[in-house]
């Protein structure tokens, strides 16, 4: 099955003109690392299945290097657009492997995000409940590392990704847990204060929302900001990731490249 998997994958990148990664993990861990909040809603996603899932499969497409440049790091410009189309045309594109996936697994397939629900909640907590983390199955699948910006770092492609899960009672071989990480590295927090108010105490994820919520008063066309994910490619590009990163983690979750 393994390989169906991989070619199903493959062929769904193909059909999107895009590069992804695909990584596996045991179900136990990822449903022992979920929020309490998220665990009920992943049992509520899988109803009487939950108890024989076996293996998350975390699938990753990542956003083509031009749409990261688009990404301003000063003021607003129009070409922030750009990236906030990529991110809808990304997460259509997963839901589709997804659910492809799911199919052919026998598996339960949960949705890249719920757009435009930042505006639709008082709080970043009233989203937990609404979905289930894929960040976590990545970083167990071994797709990233959980970054400094909370996004998922992945070796190849830094954070510019986005992610969906899918949940099925085959038992696949586990390509993770991740073993990577930023080290000294200061990218993401140098290029947004959001993030360095973080440090001080307060909940970025919050802040972030609110932002958001600004940009889009302004014309931003998704709940995307995605100044943290520029600053994290550039960072990779200066080489100074590939310096400590261990080669043979790096090649264990699978990519797909086209041409």
């Amino acid at each position: 099955m393994l390989e169906e998997v991989l070619e199903a994958f493959r062929g769904e990148a193909q059909r999107w003109g895009l590069r992804g990664v695909l990584g596996f993990a045991p179900f136990r861990g990822v449903y022992a690392a979920l929020m309490p909040i998220q665990r009920r809603r992943l049992e509520e996603l899988c109803d009487d299945a939950v108890g024989v899932m076996r293996s998350a499969i975390s699938i990753a497409y990542a956003y083509p290097r031009d749409v990261v440049d688009a990404i301003p790091m000063r003021g607003y410009k129009e070409s922030w657009n750009i990236y906030a189309r990529a991110y809808h045309r990304l997460n259509r594109a997963l839901n589709n492997t997804a659910e492809r996936i799911a199919e052919l697994v026998d598996g339960i397939a949960v949705p890249a995000t719920l757009e435009g629900f930042t505006g639709r909640v008082e709080h970043v907590e009233d989203f937990y409940a609404a979905t289930v983390s894929h960040r976590v199955a990545a970083e167990l699948a071994g797709v990233g590392w959980r970054g400094k910006s909370g996004l998922i770092v992945n070796p190849r492609y830094a954070s510019a990704i986005r992610l969906a899960t899918i949940y099925t009672p085959l038992s696949l071989p586990s390509t993770g847990p991740s073993e990577g990480g930023c080290g000294e590295c200061q990218a993401c927090l140098k290029a947004c204060p959001l993030l360095r108010a973080e440090r001080l105490g307060e909940d970025y994820r919050e802040l972030c929302r609110r932002y958001i919520i600004a940009l889009e008063r302004r014309g931003l066309e998704a709940d995307v900001c995605g100044r943290c994910v520029r600053a994290c490619v550039e960072s990779f590009e200066s080489g100074y990731m590939s310096r400590h990163l261990n080669p043979d983690w790096i090649r264990r979750p699978y990519y797909i490249d086209i041409d």
